[in-house]
């Protein structure tokens, strides 16, 4: 029997590992009887859910970023950077292997589902916890292709060259991308897409747990479900789905008809989400309460990905003087975005910003997000001594112009850790987890939605836009310093203000999407889908020069898109001549 066991053990890693219809060396199992092995069958989950993405520090995440007026690349050559000035190629195209992960995953999900392949498998001896595992299996696998359909749409969906707003071709039965295209393989409408993605999304809640919590088991086997699933998508994190979905279905690029049931539909989506956070899981969450990057545990993650310990985030954004290589780094653009602590912009005379002392007396998120000239960086473990200070100003150690230093002036400081030091005799690496949704993102969804639909001040289902918003701008904010902690005023008269109109709300909004999620890959997305027109997107990235006293700011590149779209990828359209291009990239083809 333990002979057994060890056989299995080593079976599911090997499954992990490989391409899972490559025989073993003993020619165990084949194409024609690999559906006699359980764990091979597991194993196509398992392989869907190992292929997203490990790190905010990669092309659709931080990445995207950079393809934004809140980022650059340091780096000219960078393909993202080339792409987002104008100079796309189609042989280098940045986000042609997010095309080729994401189908690849849906065909791992579509061999578990054909027939009820994975639902009729049996993986466990004891038939009541093989019936949970397998509920389990079957809505990861819906769970799955909505998240990958909805990232194929969320890059791929837009007009078309035929003028027609278009989706993606999402496969329901398994075809292997890498070797094939089906004769049929067109897009169909981006409505149509949306149909697909919110029943797959339905079906997943339908199998789910409502959450990966060991006290929602209610006498279910702890070895099958509950917290030995933190990782895995529950019933929340595609509830929290569809509510993403349904907001950009609700936005001006993808709803020309601007129908306003759209936004309510969003909104009381997210809404659900919400007090699910705040009433539905034991102890709640406390929305004043900070939020901690580095913490799995916190109780804001509505869905949890990988969990790393590496230098990646210190050694990719801190310039060369402190161990890394400014990789990535924070526009003038991003920096203004940032209000003062009284909740005022800086360009309204009540914030009392003072040009000659621009990083004074800024909301809070400003220091938890970016380093900036004679900021410092201190360590978090007692007695936080003094490790590093920026001096970005003329002839400063971290001033545009060097080879690992940022040309903007200015670096990342979001997701780096703060006990991380070159200098040690032994370094401390940190531990990094990559959020795929989080409450805040909710809060900021029903805040738009619901104004969009009813205006600031209106309730649906309880709450209204502006108390979702005052959520977000209230909030303690943990920024790694000694003498920059904060909580948002008690008292916000710009969110008042703003909360007059929709217009001004709508642009509050926006404002703190912004600033809120900078480098998570989200603003990217979300300005395609605000924008009516590509003049819209392409803006200026700008820089600071200090001199002493003085702030210049100078242009250092623009953006330069031929499209809100992107092309959909070269290869693709050689290999599937039945695609329509996207607007705008009518030479890909």
């Amino acid at each position: 029997m333990k002979k057994k066991i060890l056989y299995l053990f080593f079976l599911a890693l090997a499954a992990a590992s490989c391409d899972f219809l490559e025989p073993f060396p003993d020619g165990s199992y084949n194409e024609d009887n690999y559906s006699d092995y359980p764990e091979i069958i597991r194993g196509y989950i398992d392989k869907a859910y190992n292929l997203r993405p490990t790190s905010y520090y990669s092309t659709e995440y931080i990445g995207t970023d950079a393809a934004t007026d809140d980022a650059m690349f340091r780096d000219k050559a960078t393909a993202t950077r080339q792409f987002s000035i104008g100079n796309a190629q189609m042989g280098n195209d940045p986000f042609s292997s997010i095309w080729e992960r994401d189908y690849k995953a849906i065909y791992y999900v579509n061999l578990f589902l054909k027939d009820d392949l994975g639902k009729k498998t049996r993986y466990l001896v004891d038939p009541e916890s093989n019936a949970v595992l397998q509920r389990c299996l079957q809505g990861d696998a819906f769970a799955l292709r909505a998240w990958y359909a909805f990232n194929l749409l969320d890059f791929w969906g837009g007009r078309g060259t035929n003028g027609e707003l278009l989706g993606v071709y999402i496969p329901t039965e398994p075809i292997d991308m890498e070797n094939s295209r089906p004769e049929d393989m067109v897009r169909p409408s981006y409505d149509d897409c949306v149909k697909q993605i919110l029943a797959d999304c339905d079906s997943a809640i339908f199998y789910l747990p409502i959450v990966n919590r060991d006290q929602y088991l209610q006498g279910e086997p702890f070895h099958v479900t509950g917290a030995i699933r933190y990782r895995a998508f529950d019933a929340l994190s595609m509830k929290a789905l569809k509510a993403r979905v349904l907001l950009t279905w609700a936005s001006p690029a993808f709803n020309p008809g601007a129908d306003v049931s759209r936004w309510e539909q969003a909104a009381r989506a997210a809404k659900e989400v919400i007090d699910f956070k705040l009433t539905g899981e034991t102890g709640g969450l406390n929305p004043a309460e900070s939020f901690l990057w580095t913490n799995p545990n916190t109780p804001e993650i509505i869905s949890l990905g990988h969990i790393s310990q590496n230098n990646t985030y210190e050694t990719s954004f801190y310039p060369l003087g402190f161990g890394g290589t400014a990789k990535l780094v924070p526009s003038q653009e991003l920096v203004d975005a940032f209000p003062m602590a009284n909740g005022y912009p800086i360009t309204e005379a009540a914030s009392n910003y003072d040009p000659s002392q621009p990083y004074v007396g800024r909301d809070p998120r400003f220091y938890a997000s970016i380093f900036y000239n004679w900021s410092s960086v201190y360590r978090n473990q007692s007695p936080y001594e003094l490790m590093y200070t920026f001096v970005t100003g003329e002839g400063g150690k971290d001033a545009p112009g060097g080879v690992t230093t940022s040309p903007s002036g200015y670096y990342v400081k979001k997701y780096v850790s703060l006990g991380w030091n070159p200098n040690d005799v032994s370094i401390q690496t940190a531990q990094h987890c990559i959020f795929f949704s989080r409450w805040t993102h909710l809060v900021l969804a029903f805040a738009e939605a619901a104004n969009n639909a009813v205006g600031p001040t209106t309730p649906i289902d309880g709450l209204t836009a502006k108390e979702a918003l005052a959520y977000v701008r209230n909030r303690k904010v943990n920024t790694g310093t000694v003498d920059e902690n904060g909580v948002g005023s008690a008292g916000d008269p710009w969110l008042d203000i703003c909360s007059t109109s929709k217009a001004a709300f709508d642009a509050l909004v926006k404002n703190e999407w912004r600033v809120e999620t900078c480098f998570e890959g989200i603003r990217f997305h979300n300005v395609r889908r605000w924008a009516s027109d590509v003049s819209e997107i392409n803006v200026p990235v700008s820089g600071v020069s200090i001199s002493g006293t003085t702030y210049t700011y100078k242009v250092i590149e623009n953006r330069s898109y031929p499209t809100l779209w992107l092309p959909i990828p070269y290869k693709e359209m050689r290999l599937a001549p039945g695609l329509v291009q996207n607007d705008g990239w009518e030479s890909w083809k």
